[in-house]
Order: structure tokens, then C-alpha cells, then sequence
């Protein structure tokens, strides 16, 4: 999600920034953009003091007509508000401005609600029965056994279906503007690359979208989890809820939540949220483990440097205080050493530490001298 584009009502309506909000689910990661980036204090503190003085009302729906012409006349007023919210405006018009959104965050969530009630618990069987394709056309997979089933698609990918999973397709649909299978279990998948039919797997409540790449799906029906992990290449995922409200799957663009190699996303299928972390052992990137593999030996190296090689070789984000530690140098072998114990060893070296928020890895230092 690009939050740098975002302003005061698109952070209204971000479901994750409503839950930082409200709850403060994921603060560091919120307290890491506000850093990163200073311009977005006003929307971010706008968008959050709406929020708050929401959070006491009881959550109630609005029909669709009452949703569109509350949000109409929001925007308006917001597209009003040309000074940062700590100036001074007449004091009709705030209190005006404040009490219409206030409504709108109240509808809209009560809106959430309801539309993740009626999306809960989606199967296999639901998706299939939900298509507008003729059941006799539907080609299906069943691993009943214990050990990985082989599976060859039309269109040259390969499945690998593990033990007491499903997969399915319908043949007369299969290729035509796009690929889509159905899965229920696990399965690994190796997609052949074709930009212009993009390759989307229904799993429950998730949907993965890839144009040719490889990766896992883990989607039982009896699991409070969906699970998607990326080998190569890269993926997109929606919900169910996100793909209603947009046309992405037929695009041939990656949108949604975009996962590269050694990233791993999770579903609660529940609350319809994504979590997206690294894997627990992530692995050098294939096209360059190779001339890699001896250059993580490190004699009196700026530590920039040190994080922007383990950034290419793993394909991770490392967030850290540039002008901080600027004058931090490390000398070091590491090449034998994971990514994980990399990281560890080397903030040992600059007596800082690190966690894991989003998927990046963020260093918190006090610098050196």
C-alpha cells in the first residue's frame, strides 16, 4: 500500500490505519512513516483525531444511497479544509466538518462488519458453486493420500497438491482472457509466464494473483488462516472484500498486497486481515546466490553499505536512521551466516537492535561516535 500518496480520507478508509488508530495495532510501523515521512503528519493527525472521537459512537449501517451522498459531501468539506488543521477555521464549519465524518466512519465501519460477516467462512465448494460456469466443465484434483500429487494445467504450469487437497478448473473458461484454479489445502505452484492472461488462484477468502512465478498456497477449510509464500517472482494478493471493489484481476498489473521472494502473507480469515512478514529461514535470491556467495567478508565497511548488500542479496527492506549512523563502520564475516544472524551480529557490532514490522526489518540505534 503506497500510504505517501494518501490523504486525510483515504486514511479514513484504510483498515489498517483505523486499527492503528483506534487500537494502536502496529504502532511501530505507523511511528516508522510518520518518520520517513514528515508531510503526511497533518492527514495522518487528522485522520486519527476523527477516528478517536468515532471510536465512542455505537457502530451502525448505512444504506448505499446514505454511504455515497454522506461521503459526497465529506469530501467536499475536506477538499474546503486548504489550511493544516491546527489553524484556526470558523467554528461552524469545523464542528460540521468533524460531525460528518465522524458519521461516515461510524457507517462505514458498521458497513465492514456486515459485508466480512456475509464473506466469513467462503470454501471450496462455495467458490465453485458461486461461478457462473457449467459444472460439467469443471476438471478436479483430489489428493486423498498422504504424498505430493503432480499436477500439469493446460497451459504448461505446474501444481504439486499436497495430501488431502483439492484442486480444480473449469475447462471451457481456463485461458481465455485468464487462468483461474480453485484450491482447498496446500499446493505448491509454478506458473507459466504469460502477461497477457493473468494466473489467479482461489483459496477461501483469499485471492492470489501472479502473471508467472512460483510459490504456496495454504488454504484448509477448517484452518482460521490462509497462507500465501513466494519463491520466485512475485505475487499479488486481495481479499475477497477487495477484489469486489475493484477491477485488478483482469488487469495484467500487480496491485493488492505484492509479495516478493522470501515474503510471507497471512489471512485471518475472520477479521478479512492481511499480515504480511519474511519467511522464517529467507534464502539468497537464486539469479544471484551465486556471485554472492563470498562477498558478505567486510573489513572497516560503512554500515550503509553492509544493509544495502544484504538488501539486494534477500530482497528485503532494511528501515534504519541514515544521518544516525553514518559514521558506523563494521568489520566482519558473515558470509556463512544467515540472514536472520546477520542482522543479529551486526547490531551487536553497533550496540543496536532490530525487529520485524511488515515484512521489513527495522534498526534501532543511538548511532556512533
Amino acid at each position: 500500500m503506497n500510504y505517501c500518496i494518501f490523504k486525510t480520507e483515504d486514511f479514513l478508509l484504510d483498515p489498517s490505519f483505523v486499527q492503528w488508530a483506534r487500537n494502536g495495532e502496529n504502532d511501530e510501523f505507523w511511528q516508522t512513516f510518520l518518520i520517513k515521512n514528515p508531510s503526511k503528519t497533518d492527514d495522518v493527525e487528522r485522520a486519527r483525531l476523527l477516528i478517536l472521537a468515532a471510536k465512542s459512537l455505537p457502530v451502525f449501517s448505512l444504506s448505499a444511497e446514505s454511504q455515497d451522498s454522506l461521503w459526497e459531501r465529506v469530501q467536499q468539506k475536506i477538499a474546503d479544509e486548504t489550511e493544516p488543521y491546527s489553524n484556526p477555521v470558523p467554528l461552524l464549519r469545523r464542528i460540521w466538518w468533524v460531525a460528518a465524518s465522524i458519521l461516515m466512519i461510524a457507517g462505514w465501519l458498521g458497513w465492514q462488519t456486515m459485508h466480512k460477516e456475509k464473506l466469513a467462512s467462503v470454501t471450496y465448494e462455495k467458490l465453485i458453486a458461486g461461478t457462473e460456469a457449467k459444472k460439467d466443465n469443471l476438471v478436479e484434483y483430489i489428493n486423498s493420500t498422504n504424498k505430493v500429487m503432480p499436477v500439469s494445467l493446460p497451459d504448461g504450469s505446474s501444481v504439486l497438491l499436497q495430501g488431502r487437497s483439492r484442486l480444480g478448473y473449469f475447462k471451457d473458461r481456463f485461458g481465455i482472457t485468464k487462468r483461474e484454479v480453485y484450491i482447498s489445502g496446500e499446493a505448491f505452484f509454478e506458473v507459466a509466464r504469460n502477461p497477457e492472461k493473468p494466473f489467479l488462484v482461489y483459496a477461501n477468502e483469499l485471492i492470489t494473483k501472479v502473471l508467472g512465478t512460483s510459490f504456496t498456497v495454504r488454504a484448509y477449510p477448517d484452518d482460521k488462516q490462509v497462507n500465501v509464500s513466494v519463491k520466485t517472482g512475485k505475487v499479488s494478493v486481495f481479499t475477497r472484500l477487495e477484489a469486489k471493489k475493484n477491477s485488478e484481476l483482469s488487469g495484467c498489473e500487480l496491485s493488492g498486497v505484492v509479495l516478493t521472494p522470501n515474503q510471507h502473507i497471512t489471512l485471518n480469515r475472520q477479521e478479512l486481515k492481511l499480515s504480511k512478514i519474511l519467511i522464517r529461514q529467507p534464502e539468497l535470491h537464486a539469479a544471484i546466490a551465486q556471485e554472492q556467495l563470498q562477498s558478505f567478508e567486510f573489513d572497516d565497511v560503512p554500515v550503509s553499505d553492509i544493509f544495502e548488500k544484504i538488501e539486494k542479496a534477500y530482497g528485503v527492506e532494511i528501515v534504519y536512521d541514515q544521518a544516525l549512523l553514518a559514521k558506523c563502520r563494521i568489520t566482519a564475516s558473515l558470509t556463512k551466516e544467515p540472514l536472520y544472524k546477520k542482522i543479529r551480529l551486526i547490531c551487536e557490532g553497533l550496540g543496536a537492535s532490530y525487529e520485524m514490522i511488515d515484512a521489513r526489518i527495522v534498526i534501532q540505534s543511538n548511532g556512533c561516535k
